[in-house]
């Protein structure tokens, strides 16, 4: 799971595991809305990859733009799984 955290670019330049490959993290813009990542591409499983201050939500994974329907199929949720997504990001 990707948690929230308030990074600085040097922290942002830093981020790697031992493998050499970026950790997941979430970049929050003042009035602008919140943004996840790894490998710098737009990337989110447990929800939508950016959030807009407006409420509206964009799915991608590994920096592919999906619509909710293709974004849930790519990682096979479940029914139950759907209908929290829809309930908690859908109006």
């Amino acid at each position: 799971m990707i948690k929230y955290t308030n990074i600085s670019f040097e922290e942002y330049s830093n981020l790697s595991n031992d493998k050499g490959k970026e950790k997941p993290y979430c970049v929050e813009f003042p009035n602008k809305g919140k943004i996840w990542k790894v490998n710098r591409l737009y990337h989110r499983e447990d929800g939508p990859a950016v959030e807009y201050s407006d409420g509206t939500f964009d799915w991608y994974l590994n920096g592919n733009y999906y619509s909710f329907k293709e974004w849930c199929k790519k990682l096979n949720k479940t029914d139950e799984e759907k209908v929290f997504l829809r309930l908690k990001y859908e109006d």
